[in-house]
């Protein structure tokens, strides 16, 4: 007996197979539609990264948005974090034929506010990954404590002056309250650089002076 999935999970509106790395790449864009616009805009969205900079995608999954900025700057230095081995193993391949500077990374983003590991980072990008962290169902005030121990995590390895921006969707909590999170938790100079029905761009820096 073949131990497939059914297909017609695919049919269904809000159906698939999200959890295989291989089947979501071939949907992204057909499912999620904004998805590539946001890549492309979060591309837009970054300061200019000079050759090795360290760049880490938090929860990197099949590593989309670590090679949106390979694709901008490719001589960066990469981290890919994630807690998925066959994620991570696919965002390995993928970024692996755009650089030899990625360094594969599986542990689980902490949800404690302690630190990313594998740093000091000069950026952190994330793709369609901290909702997800944060997850669906949550009641509003606790979304936002957790989008904030996220935002410290991530703030901590940053050397100063070092950015996060995130490419995600507001399933999960408001575009404001999760700008206002990233504000509590430390970061300056936040911003939404784009916004198209529920996805967005935004991002922060950790102040130059710290």
């Amino acid at each position: 007996m073949s131990d497939l999935p059914n297909w017609k999970d695919n049919l269904r509106r809000e159906g698939g197979h999200w959890d295989n790395g291989r089947w979501y790449d071939i949907h992204l864009e057909r499912k999620l539609p904004q998805a590539v616009p946001m890549l492309e805009e979060l591309a837009m969205a970054l300061p200019p990264l000079p050759p090795g900079a360290a760049v880490c995608d938090l929860a990197c999954g099949t590593g989309n948005a670590a090679a949106t900025v390979l694709d901008a700057y490719p001589q960066v230095e990469l981290v890919l974090l994630d807690e998925d081995p066959d994620l991570l193993s696919i965002a390995h391949e993928k970024v692996g034929q755009l650089t030899r500077n990625a360094d594969p990374l599986q542990v689980a983003v902490p949800t404690d506010g302690a630190p990313l590991p594998g740093g000091p980072y000069d950026l952190i990008v994330a793709s369609l990954a901290l909702h997800a962290i944060v997850g669906h169902e949550v009641d509003r005030a606790e979304a936002e404590a957790r989008y904030e121990l996220l935002f410290r995590s991530a703030l901590e390895p940053l050397r100063p002056g070092g950015h996060c921006l995130i490419g995600d969707h507001v399933g999960t909590l408001p575009l404001y309250p999760q700008l206002k999170a990233m504000e509590r938790a430390g970061f300056t100079d936040v911003d939404c650089a784009w916004r198209q029905d529920d996805f967005f761009v935004a991002g922060g820096r950790k102040s130059p002076s710290v």
